[in-house]
């Protein structure tokens, strides 16, 4: 076989122009996998060697960058040349919205306050009955207070005295005081403001105090001495039969109720 001295590739050419029509031999070497049309890249920027060029030379000008995934349309390729610049990418895709934040749980249940204690208290002796005393319990200032009542019979005459119920507070120390024998309670000396601090009782027969006999025998109460005092009495030929007015853990307020002896 005869010898040639032509450079391999042309020998190689001329092979495959004989074996198969131009268009296959471009399938065979790959040629035909490339793109001179100029086409959009995909993913951003023109595909590399379908805008530009990727080698220098006559390249044909650069496509039109494609549209940028999730983003804005991509810039247009470089121009053709030598080298020509690739395609600007396409803009980055706007970020997903933040999740929403979850539901607050629900605030615990509120803790169980202490018992309560009605404000208001009502204190009567019954019906029949009139008041010789008070009992209940007192430091700084009284904290608990009720009645000490006897029966009032017709004829004038007291019966064995009894406690009522009281209203207010545990705290201080328990007290009570009573008239003397045959006496019933008409009036008190009351220290209060905010606060009831003390009472003393003012006590009379009821013979004198149903002759209008203002004098009155001042007993020693419970609680202490403490910011402004006051008197109250029932008018002559009455006596107290009942109390009313606020407490809580202390007492508040205490008004006496009257009745005819």
């Amino acid at each position: 076989m005869p010898r040639t001295t032509e450079p391999l590739a042309t020998v190689m050419a001329a092979v495959f122009a004989l074996v198969c029509g131009s268009a296959a031999c471009n399938a065979i070497s790959g040629v035909d996998k490339l793109d001179f049309s100029g086409a959009a890249g995909t993913t951003g920027g023109g595909a590399a060697g379908s805008g530009g060029g990727t080698a220098g030379g006559d390249a044909g000008s650069g496509g039109t960058g494609g549209t940028g995934g999730a983003g804005g349309a991509g810039g247009t390729g470089g121009a053709g040349g030598t080298g020509g610049a690739g395609g600007t990418g396409g803009a980055g895709g706007t970020g997903g919205a933040g999740g929403t934040g979850g539901a607050g749980g629900t605030g615990g249940a509120g803790g169980t306050g202490g018992t309560p204690v009605d404000i208001s208290y009502d204190i009567p002796c019954g019906s029949g009955n009139v008041a010789v005393g008070i009992h209940g319990r007192s430091g700084g200032s009284i904290d608990r207070i009720g009645l000490m009542c006897a029966p009032l019979a017709g004829d004038g005459t007291l019966g064995t005295a009894f406690q009522t119920v009281s209203a207010g507070g545990d705290g201080g120390s328990p007290g009570t005081v009573i008239c003397p024998a045959s006496q019933v309670l008409v009036g008190i000396n009351i220290w209060v403001d905010s606060l009831v601090y003390r009472i003393e009782l003012l006590c009379q027969t009821i013979d004198a105090w149903k002759q209008s006999d203002s004098n009155t025998n001042v007993v020693p109460g419970i609680g202490n001495v403490h910011s402004t005092a006051y008197v109250v009495k029932c008018a002559a030929g009455w006596a107290i039969a009942q109390i009313h007015g606020d407490a809580d853990q202390l007492v508040r307020s205490v008004n006496p109720k009257c009745r005819m002896l």
